[in-house]
């Protein structure tokens, strides 16, 4: 469970920059981009975006390229990482498998609340 809280925290953390960045650009050219995770790839490594691509159409079908690559990397990056965190950090919560204090386990400690005593 803390991989996946980890992952949350990471993407959460990944829309935050990408925020961050698309901002700047709106600073700098005037208007608001939406960064997508092809735009994203292409700032990051351009090179490879361009052998992933050709890789994918010469050893797999040029169908899985265009029908379900195409579309992802048309996906704005920051609603798509922002949700991502959440469900991850989400999933990272939850207390499925803890058992409930006991006789044989000992009971939690209360703590006070409130008053200086």
């Amino acid at each position: 469970m803390v991989v996946i809280r980890a992952l949350g925290w990471l993407s959460l953390a990944v829309a935050v920059a990408v925020v961050v960045h698309d901002l700047l650009t709106w600073w700098s050219e005037g208007s608001y981009p939406f960064s997508t995770f092809g735009s994203l790839w292409s700032h990051l490594d351009p090179a490879s975006l361009g052998n992933t691509q050709t890789s994918a159409r010469r050893h797999l079908s040029g169908i899985l390229w265009t029908w379900m690559m195409r579309p992802l990397l048309t996906v704005p990056a920051m609603p798509a990482f922002l949700v991502l965190g959440l469900v991850l950090v989400w999933i990272g919560r939850r207390d499925v498998g803890r058992p409930e204090p006991g006789f044989l386990m000992g009971s939690r400690p209360r703590r006070r609340r409130g008053g200086l005593s």
